[in-house]
């Protein structure tokens, strides 16, 4: 069973506190030191070749990054850590790491989420006392590791999510700040044009697919992972060729 430091367990967990509020900021703060800045996800390779070139086209991709890929895929594996971490399911955890690891064919993406979670698991340890397991002995993806995270410090599923989503949108945008590129001020400007796709995305796409999970009369009861992007999946690969590149993914 996942154990906390005592100091820190009472911190999240007694009534009235705001620490589970503190922790949500800091795990999705830019500045968490375990590398996200570094990867572009496919984007710098989308830039180099001429298909991002303006603030508007970055907002078309954001979305479609947002609801083809990140919220079926990734947002979902994240609720459903969620709700095994609160289960205690270890085993089932296992189960969607396999599910998580089929879904990411591009070698780069697929690793940097790997690097990510794996280093997600070792801060938490170190910070918050809170452990994470692993798959088999590997270290488990992101979304996995910030869904159990969330769940054993008290963060509820909704919260968790929108930080999640949130959280990897901003670290596209930050990335197009960078290569396209934007301003900071047009940076902040998608992002605050994010609030509302994200909430529909986690009351439309992610929870009534997490939520009928939870029937027993369906059979097989665990939803399906998958994305549709496509174009983006091609950029990573692409990706791994370029002469010269800024970003790890």
């Amino acid at each position: 069973m996942v154990k906390m430091r005592g100091e820190l367990s009472s911190q999240l967990t007694s009534p009235g506190s705001s620490g589970t509020f503190y922790l949500l900021l800091q795990l999705t703060d830019s500045a968490l030191p375990i590398g996200a800045y570094s990867h572009s996800w496919g984007l710098e390779a989308a830039v180099q070749a001429g298909q991002l070139r303006d603030r508007a086209g970055v907002q078309q991709y954001l979305l479609g990054v947002l609801h083809m890929g990140l919220a079926p895929t990734e947002g979902r594996a994240c609720a459903l850590a969620h709700r095994l971490s609160r289960l205690g399911s270890e085993s089932g955890v296992e189960k969607l790491q396999q599910q998580l690891q089929a879904t990411r064919w591009a070698a780069e993406p697929r690793q940097a989420s790997l690097d990510l979670g794996k280093r997600l698991a070792q801060l938490a340890e170190r910070t918050w006392g809170i452990s994470v397991p692993k798959a088999e002995g590997d270290p488990l993806h992101h979304s996995v590791v910030f869904g159990w995270i969330c769940a054993q410090a008290g963060i509820g599923l909704e919260d968790t999510l929108r930080a999640f989503l949130f959280s990897s949108l901003t670290g596209l945008v930050s990335a197009a700040v960078r290569l396209v590129p934007l301003g900071h001020t047009e940076g902040q400007s998608l992002l605050a044009q994010l609030y509302e796709p994200i909430e529909a995305v986690v009351h439309q796409e992610i929870l009534p697919v997490v939520k009928r999970a939870e029937r027993p009369n369906l059979s097989p009861s665990w939803p399906a992972l998958g994305s549709f992007t496509l174009l983006q999946e091609r950029d990573c690969q692409v990706h791994q060729q370029l002469y010269s590149r800024l970003f790890q993914s």
